[in-house]
């Protein structure tokens, strides 16, 4: 829905999936959508630049998220909700709910 204005549909599901779960790393968004890891890297580096995420370090895993700074991240998030809106139930559900529970008591690292 957003490939003409964001110039790649990658980027798209790039945005998309960092706002549904507010951080990620290049990996997890490639494995999700069966992605060239390079591409991804890439596309998350041209948004850093941009000023639209943020990355910091966790451990060896560099964690991206949208920039709470950015000029426009209200209009982003907005335009972003209503994208998810109109995405099919069971692709919302498929590639951007991500189910985190709790580690179960007494499991070792």
């Amino acid at each position: 829905m957003l490939e003409p204005l964001l110039e790649s549909p990658v980027k798209e599901k790039i945005l998309l999936f960092i706002y549904s779960g507010e951080e990620s790393y290049a990996r997890e968004i490639s494995r999700t959508f069966n992605l060239n890891l390079h591409t991804v890297q890439n596309q998350l580096l041209k948004l850093e630049a941009g000023g639209i995420l943020f990355s910091k370090l966790r451990g060896r895993v560099r964690l991206f998220g949208l920039n709470p700074r950015y000029s426009f991240r209200k209009e982003l998030c907005r335009l972003l909700e209503k994208v998810l809106a109109f995405l099919p139930p069971d692709e919302v559900e498929r590639f951007y709910v991500r189910r985190i529970r709790p580690r179960r008591t007494g499991k070792p690292l």
